[in-house]
């Protein structure tokens, strides 16, 4: 696990254009090949993901990568187009690499352009990082669909650790929540909770949603679910912050057994947070009730900043943490 941050930028559609050369107006990526195809490119749709990466990296003196991936869709292009577009992405990176060394002395950055799959591109890269950082594109709800769905294949294809910053305006919240389980995969969201936490100077809320979801059958059976929640839930919820007082003396943690299904109770709790953050056991699925579905409603429904921590990786707490942030996504 080095101490490299792979920050993926996508330099399409971004809402706010940025000149490229003699070049003032957005790319049109949607452009018909060699009539109206685009030559200049833009960074800012996942401005805040770069953001939010240069101030995690900061504070350890990280290496930042930023990359940004040509999709195959576009392979299709002219060669020269194709060939204008390349040479435009890495003349933009290697402007805003600059621009961040020179806000932050300590830190390197430096960039990659890459050709092929987001998802397969962006998560190679950071395989041997702690963190890849993805930014939402568009405000338009059906391309926030199309981002869900891939935000969702990266999230299941990466061995790091995710996050992902919403591209909208919005005031940052305060305070990190976290979902737990009781799982180990949760108990590493716990701990990367908590050093967020610690870090900002915020509190964090500890969630458990102890209603079970219904089974998908046919059988019509009655069935008295509980109504309150059982002393193992009460000791699960209590263990999943066992030792965060010594690490983090002036921590405030708020515990909250809410009744309601996972997902409603973290979306729930997370609007006005400044993230939301859940675990992963990785390709084999989200933990007990961190099922696929409830990754994708998280992805989708985004109520704020939100990190996905793989069981088993880095967690960012000071010991050189490396992020990727990607986009393109």
């Amino acid at each position: 696990m080095s101490n490299r941050l792979v920050v993926g930028v996508n330099t399409a559609f971004s809402p706010e254009a940025t000149e490229v050369g003699s070049a003032h107006q957005a790319p049109d990526l949607d452009a018909v090949p060699g009539e109206d195809a685009p030559t200049d490119v833009a960074i800012g749709a996942i401005e805040p993901a770069v953001q939010w990466a240069v101030d995690y990296a900061a504070p350890h003196h990280d290496e930042i990568e930023l990359a940004h991936v040509l999709e195959e869709t576009r392979a299709f292009l002219p060669k020269g187009i194709r060939g204008e577009l390349l040479l435009a992405a890495e003349h933009q990176l290697r402007d805003e690499a600059n621009r961040i060394m020179a806000a932050n002395p300590l830190l390197r950055v430096h960039s990659t352009v890459l050709e092929g799959s987001p998802v397969d591109e962006l998560t190679d890269r950071a395989a041997e990082a702690e963190l890849l950082v993805i930014g939402t594109h568009s405000l338009k709800r059906f391309s926030n669909l199309i981002f869900s769905t891939r935000a969702a294949q990266i999230v299941s294809r990466a061995s790091v650790s995710v996050v992902i910053i919403p591209v909208e305006p919005r005031d940052v919240g305060s305070g990190i929540v976290v979902g737990v389980d009781g799982s180990p995969a949760s108990l590493a969201a716990v701990e990367f909770a908590a050093a967020e936490a610690d870090r900002h100077g915020e509190s964090l809320r500890v969630v458990f949603a102890w209603r079970v979801p219904a089974p998908w059958t046919i059988a019509t059976i009655e069935v008295d679910w509980p109504v309150e929640p059982e002393d193992s839930d009460r000791m699960l919820l209590a263990e999943s912050v066992a030792g965060l007082p010594e690490k983090y003396p002036d921590l405030q943690v708020t515990l909250d057994m809410n009744a309601a299904l996972p997902v409603d109770a973290l979306i729930g709790a997370a609007f006005g947070a400044r993230m939301l953050v859940v675990g992963t056991h990785g390709r084999k699925g989200f933990a007990r009730f961190w099922l696929g579905s409830v990754s994708h409603q998280l992805i989708l429904a985004m109520p704020c900043p939100l990190a996905i921590v793989r069981s088993g990786a880095g967690t960012g707490t000071g010991t050189g943490a490396g992020a990727g942030v990607g986009s393109g996504a």
